[in-house]
């Protein structure tokens, strides 16, 4: 009996880790955000000063700032909303991109797969009694491997940045797949016939 149970446990493990979800594009794209805030964190290490936070990037990105924040607040800094008596941390996105290049197939028959790459482009600086600091640039990419039936559930239609177009099936693949079933149907009703009438 013991054994039993043994067995049936790890076949409940092997199945959760099979089952377990990826990560969605907004996620990723906020793990790329925290990558910023420790290259921020790594630069400025007064983090016992006073700061206001500066958020200048492009509107479809505003959601993103209170994230951004968060992170900061986490990895020790203070912010402070009289402009007078704080430094201002700059935080700027350029270019947040999500796309999926191309679809292939995982073998002959097998699911529609495809590659997913998600880029983050943006700067910070510090400014304080009209001096701009020296502005620090930064750019982070992931790439991975998605299942085509998986893509609607990783993607958020609130933020369009993380819903690209998905791209056609590619053209061999589709006609691949029909021209070996035919063939084999072909193969199979001659040799039929041929056997047959020997």
């Amino acid at each position: 009996m013991p054994f039993l149970k043994t067995i049936i446990l790890l076949f409940i493990i092997v199945n959760s880790v099979f089952l377990a979800q990826k990560k969605t594009n907004l996620e990723i794209v906020d793990s790329l955000l925290g990558l910023s805030v420790s290259q921020i964190s790594n630069t400025f290490q007064n983090k016992e000063q006073n700061y206001k936070f500066q958020f200048n990037s492009p509107e479809d990105y505003i959601a993103l700032s209170n994230s951004i924040l968060e992170k900061l607040q986490k990895n020790g800094f203070k912010f402070s909303t009289e402009v007078e008596q704080s430094e201002i941390l700059n935080y700027s996105i350029k270019n947040i991109s999500v796309g999926y290049p191309e679809m292939f197939r995982d073998g002959i028959f097998g699911n529609y797969l495809v590659n997913r790459k998600i880029y983050l482009e943006g700067s910070f600086y510090l400014s304080a009694n009209g001096k701009l600091g020296e502005v620090e640039n930064f750019v982070y990419n992931v790439s991975d491997t998605l299942a085509l039936d998986d893509i609607n559930s990783v993607q958020n239609i609130a933020y369009g940045f993380t819903s690209p177009e998905i791209p056609n099936e590619p053209f061999f693949s589709s006609i691949i797949e029909p021209a070996i079933a035919v063939g084999t149907a072909a193969v199979a009703v001659y040799l039929f016939f041929n056997v047959r009438s020997k």
